[in-house]
């Protein structure tokens, strides 16, 4: 018995070789830890984007390489349909079209759209115009002379003859076409070519319809359908006819040297 309670007074312990620390510790411990991770990945994104844009960026522009874009476009079509993992700067869909889909390697620039930024741009009211002659199948260079040759693009000008608004309309033209505000730019422009598309409808031919436009349906008809032979109706349709012709170069003009711009820029 005594033997027993000795050995139970004199059992020895290891001594522990760590310690106990308390919850903030560890919670301090594991901010760390993660802290770590997060610069470890922040530097290997860093250095993915600091080597791999570069490299993309020369790929598109460096000419010395002899790399086009529909070659480079075509490249990446053919792994992507063998199932090789290629050109992994492209890291996402959106990121891999705006560089390499081959319908956006060139901005084509139409000639309809050239005209249309032209009008908008450089036309007063260009853009009604433009709208209301497409709408009503004539030129947007027709429609634009006749409105210079009409008031100067002045909107609320009248003439001795009553006509008002940009393509001068008289009240009894305003009234058949439903314009109840001559001197507002859209409904003016709106209602002087729809009646230019039907004269050139109901002549057949756009000199003999400016000549009725200025001189009048009747008199045309009551003269044979042709032009009347007046000295202001005249130099009326040599006028408008000149502007339009002038009004066409400048849109070529205008087209001709966006393409020389475009073709400059894909070239560098």
């Amino acid at each position: 018995m005594k033997q027993k309670r000795r050995s139970a007074d004199y059992s020895w312990t290891p001594p522990r070789d760590f310690f106990d620390i308390c919850a903030c510790q560890r919670h301090a411990r594991r901010e760390r830890a993660l802290w770590r991770r997060a610069v470890r990945a922040a530097r290997k994104r860093a250095v993915t984007l600091f080597v791999t844009v570069p490299l993309a960026f020369c790929a598109i522009g460096m000419e010395a390489m002899n790399v086009s874009l529909p070659a480079l476009a075509q490249q990446a079509i053919e792994m992507s349909s063998s199932g090789t993992r290629g050109l992994q700067v492209f890291t996402s869909r959106k990121v891999r079209d705006a560089f390499i889909s081959p319908d956006r390697v060139v901005n084509t620039l139409t000639f309809d759209i050239a005209k249309e930024q032209f009008f908008k741009a450089e036309v007063p009211y260009g853009a009604i115009i433009y709208r209301e002659a497409l709408k009503n199948q004539l030129s947007p260079e027709l429609i634009a002379a006749v409105v210079e040759s009409e008031s100067d693009f002045r909107p609320r000008l009248v003439s001795a003859k009553a006509a008002q608004g940009l393509m001068q309309i008289v009240p009894e033209t305003a009234r058949l076409m439903h314009c109840d505000d001559p001197f507002d730019p859209h409904a003016n422009i709106a209602a002087g070519t729809r009646y230019l598309h039907y004269l050139v409808e109901r002549f057949g031919d756009e000199k003999i319809a400016l000549a009725a436009y200025n001189a009048g349906e009747g008199t045309v008809e009551r003269l044979g359908g042709g032009i009347p032979q007046y000295p202001e109706t005249i130099d009326y349709v040599h006028r408008v006819t000149t502007r339009t012709k002038l009004y066409r170069q400048r849109v070529q003009n205008r087209y001709l040297a966006s393409v020389r711009m475009q073709a400059s820029i894909i070239a560098r």
